[in-house]
C-alpha cells in the first residue's frame, strides 16, 4: 500500500485496505493513517457540545473491496433492501463545492443502534480518513411505532472532492465502506490528481472546515438559529441549508419522512371518526 501526504491530508493511492466490520478511527490529528494495529481502543464519537464513548475493536485487512454506491429508490431504501440513500438541494448528482445529505436504513444493513447515540458516520474525502478523525453522531428520524428509526447527515463537499469513502458504526460494528463519486466542476474536471488533493488539503486545512464539510443534520442548531434571530459563523451559517416544508407526523397519510418543518399539511383525522 502506497500513501503519500499532502499538506494536512493523508492521501491512501490504494484504499482497498478497509474491512466492513473493521473499525477505521484515526486519532484527533487530521491526516491520521486509520490502518493501525489492532487492539481494542476507546474513541470518542465527536457530537456538538458532547461526546459519545464508544468501544471498537480495531482490525484491517488489506483486500477488502470499496462498495461502488449506487442511489436506490426511495421506496427500496425505506423498506430496508437498501441501506444507503442520498438527497442533493438540486436534485442533481453530487457535485463538488454543492450540499448532500445522506439517510441511513441500520434496519438493512441488520447493524443494531447504540442506545446512546444510535448510529455514527465515518467519513473522509477523497480517502477512507475521516475528516477531524472522528465519527459523528447521526440525527435520528423516527417513522412511527412498527417501522424501525433511520438516520442523516449533512455533507457540504469540498470544491476539489472526487468522492466520499464512507461507514457507519454502532461502536463495535460496522457497515461499509460505501464509496459516492462526485461531479467536478468544469474548472477542475480535467486537473490532475496531485492538483485536487493539494485543493483539498488547503480547504480541509483550515479552521473548522472538517465541522462545515459533515455535520450532524440536527434540530438542534435549527432552534438555536431561530432564537439567535441573527446568523453568526457558530451554527448560524448551517440554518438555511436544507430546510423542508412538509407533514411531520408519522402516524399521518400524509407524512412526509423528508420533512424537518410542519407546514400544517397533516389533516386532522381520527380513526374513530365516521
Amino acid at each position: 500500500m502506497a500513501a503519500t501526504t499532502s499538506a494536512s491530508v493523508y492521501v491512501v493511492s490504494n484504499p482497498r485496505y478497509v474491512r466492513a466490520n473493521s473499525s477505521v478511527f484515526g486519532n484527533k490529528m487530521m491526516g491520521s493513517s486509520l490502518c493501525e494495529q489492532p487492539s481494542i481502543r476507546r474513541r470518542y464519537i465527536g457530537v456538538r457540545r458532547r461526546q459519545v464513548k464508544a468501544v471498537a475493536a480495531v482490525a484491517t485487512t488489506p483486500k477488502e473491496e470499496i462498495k461502488e454506491f449506487e442511489l436506490p429508490t426511495w421506496a427500496e431504501f425505506e423498506f430496508g433492501t437498501a441501506p444507503v440513500y442520498w438527497k442533493t438541494m438540486n436534485g442533481l448528482p453530487p457535485t463538488a463545492g454543492e450540499k448532500l445529505r445522506i439517510f441511513y436504513n441500520p434496519a438493512a444493513a441488520k447493524l443494531e443502534p447504540n442506545e446512546e447515540y444510535g448510529i455514527a458516520f465515518n467519513g473522509g474525502f477523497n480517502q477512507p480518513i475521516m475528516c477531524g478523525g472522528e465519527p459523528r453522531a447521526m440525527l435520528k428520524k423516527t417513522r412511527g411505532k412498527v417501522d424501525p428509526p433511520f438516520y442523516t447527515i449533512q455533507i457540504c463537499i469540498p470544491k476539489h472532492a472526487m468522492n466520499l469513502i464512507f461507514s457507519f458504526t454502532n461502536g463495535s460494528e460496522w457497515d461499509g465502506p460505501y464509496r459516492l463519486m462526485f461531479r467536478l466542476p468544469k474548472g477542475l474536471a480535467n486537473k490532475p490528481i496531485t492538483v485536487l488533493n493539494e485543493g483539498l488539503a488547503e480547504e480541509l486545512g483550515k479552521e473548522g472546515a472538517c465541522d462545515e464539510a459533515i455535520f450532524p443534520d440536527t434540530s438542534i442548531i435549527v432552534t438555536r438559529c431561530a432564537m439567535i434571530g441573527n446568523l453568526t459563523v457558530e451554527g448560524g451559517d448551517r440554518c438555511n441549508l436544507d430546510l423542508v416544508q412538509g407533514c411531520t407526523d408519522p402516524e399521518s397519510p400524509m407524512y412526509n419522512p423528508l420533512a424537518n418543518v410542519d407546514d400544517g399539511s397533516c389533516p386532522p383525522y381520527s380513526d374513530s371518526e365516521e
